[in-house]
C-alpha cells in the first residue's frame, strides 16, 4: 500500500504500517541499538520513523533516540505547551495520525491550544481545519527528526509519543510540490529543534 503524506513526503512513506510491539523499559537506544538504527538509515535513507520502527521491531521513540545527534532532538512530554506554541508559527503542517492499519493525513495551519477548566483535555482552537481535544499529560516524550535523502526533499517533523514509545501523532513541515519548504519555514523548524534541544533531555548524551 502506498501512503500519501503530501507531495513532498509521499515517497518517504511507502510501506504498510503495522503495530509495533512495545518493549518494556527505557526509550533510549543503547549504543548497539543506535548502530542498528543508523545502519538501517544508511541503507534506507528518508524512511519515516513509524516504518523504521516496524522494520526494526522497536518502539518508534527508541528509533528517534538512536538517530545521529544532528538529526534528532527529544524531550519529555512536559514541554508540550512550549513545543505546540512554537508550531503555531508554521505556515502549515501535515499531521500524521495512525490507528491500527489506517493512516490519516491532515494538512492545516496550527491553532493555539488551551487547557480545559472542566476536564483533562487540552483543546485546539476551532479556527483551522485541524481541531480537536488532546491529552498531553499522557505524552511521555516529544522528538523532532530530520531525515535527509539524496535527490528528494528532506523529511522534517515532530512526533509525540506515549509511554510505550508509540506515536500519538506527528506533524511534518513541507513545501509545495517536490521542493523543500521556503527558507523562512525551514528557519522555523530549526528554531523548534533548538527549543527542544534546550529542554531537559530524555536520553543522556552519548
Amino acid at each position: 500500500m502506498s501512503l500519501r503524506l503530501t507531495r513532498s513526503l509521499a515517497v518517504a512513506l511507502t510501506a504498510t504500517c503495522l503495530a509495533v510491539p512495545a518493549l518494556a523499559g527505557d526509550m533510549c537506544a543503547t549504543p548497539e541499538q543506535a548502530k542498528q538504527i543508523q545502519d538501517f538509515y544508511a541503507a534506507n535513507p528518508g524512511t519515516m520513523t513509524p516504518i523504521a520502527a516496524q522494520r526494526l521491531n522497536m518502539p518508534e521513540a527508541l528509533v528517534a533516540s538512536g538517530l545521529p545527534a544532528a538529526q534528532t532532538a527529544s524531550t519529555s512530554g512536559e514541554a508540550f505547551m512550549d513545543v505546540w506554541s512554537n508550531m503555531t508559527t508554521w505556515e502549515k503542517a501535515t499531521f500524521l495520525v495512525m490507528k491500527g492499519k489506517n493512516v490519516f493525513e491532515i494538512e492545516s495551519a496550527i491553532a493555539p491550544v488551551k487547557k480545559s477548566e472542566t476536564s483533562d483535555y487540552t483543546n485546539i482552537e476551532y479556527v483551522h481545519p485541524l481541531r480537536g481535544h488532546l491529552r498531553p499529560d499522557l505524552y511521555e516524550t516529544i522528538s523532532a527528526v530530520v531525515l535527509p535523502v539524496e535527490g528528494r526533499p528532506t523529511v522534517r517533523g515532530v512526533m509525540f509519543y506515549d509511554e510505550e514509545g508509540a506515536s500519538v501523532f506527528g506533524a511534518f513541515i513541507s513545501g509545495e510540490g517536490a521542493g523543500d519548504p521556503p527558507a523562512e519555514e525551514l528557519a522555523k523548524f530549526d528554531a523548534l529543534m533548538g527549543l527542544i534541544k534546550a529542554q531537559p533531555p530524555v536520553c543522556p548524551a552519548s
